[in-house]
């Protein structure tokens, strides 16, 4: 006599059940089980005096001892997923360096391009900036009451840009109609632009590279949260269970196989 599918359905989830208030800690990944063996042939299973298949389950359970320190792997200790998050969003890389994983210097190596681009460009950028300060100062002046141009509110907002905010006021000289007048020429002010489009690229690159080294730190946390998990799943730390067919057919049989590596 053969189950129907779904008595086997059944009796799989009656057995993770009994696996899991067992030993809780397996499928969490952090505490060693036991291990077990039942197999459940046609007899069992046609004949009504047996005992139901999931209470030789239990025995199995019941009887299976710990593993002892001689039996277990020397020299393979289970990962934290926590510390390897936090040493990779720290210093990234270093988690999956503590997992084991090589791929961690390629986090390392990214981490030190990012920053290093980063530098350098803020250096040219600050550099360039630099260089059109200078340029203006040289080449561009206050216009005057004579200048076609002139706007004696625009001037004033100018000089207090000037006295308390160079920035605006370096950005607003090559910007605004009210002060093109005060440049010697057009050509100036067109090299004047040019070089300030220049250190703004080169400040955002340096930004963007920041944003980068950022995005590394994350991906490269959940990386290593993720490669500490699959580290201590390959210890062999899951309770398996298989359905095997056995017998003939003229006398079909099923065994039910309950393990746990350690």
């Amino acid at each position: 006599m053969v189950l129907p599918a779904r008595s086997w359905l059944w009796l799989a989830v009656l057995v993770c059940t009994f696996f899991t208030a067992r030993c809780p800690a397996v499928f969490a990944g952090s505490v060693p089980c036991q291990s077990g063996e039942l197999t459940l042939s046609d007899p069992l299973i046609g004949d009504p005096t047996s005992p139901p298949p999931i209470l030789l389950v239990q025995k199995v359970i019941r009887e299976a001892k710990p593993a002892t320190p001689e039996e277990k792997e020397t020299g393979a200790s289970e990962k934290s997923p926590g510390k390897a998050f936090v040493f990779s969003m720290l210093a990234p890389g270093s988690g999956q360096l503590y997992v084991g994983a090589k791929r961690g210097y390629i986090y390392l190596g990214v981490e030190a391009i990012a920053w290093t681009s980063s530098y350098f460009l803020w250096k040219s950028g600050k550099q360039k900036k630099d260089e059109y300060e200078d340029f203006a100062d040289g080449y561009w002046t206050f216009p005057d009451t004579l200048d076609p141009c002139y706007n004696p509110e625009a001037n004033d907002r100018l000089w207090e840009f000037y006295l308390h905010d160079k920035e605006h006021y370096y950005e607003d000289i090559g910007k605004y109609a009210y002060y093109i007048c005060g440049w010697e020429s057009p050509e100036h002010l067109e090299t004047y632009r040019d070089m300030r489009d220049d250190s703004n690229r080169l400040l955002k690159g340096s930004n963007y590279a920041i944003m980068a080294a950022v995005v590394n730190h994350v991906v490269s946390a959940i990386d290593a949260l993720r490669l500490a998990r699959n580290y201590n799943m390959q210890l062999g730390s899951g309770v398996k269970l298989d359905l095997k067919f056995k017998g003939s057919p003229g006398s079909p049989g099923v065994m039910l196989v309950a393990s746990r590596k350690f």
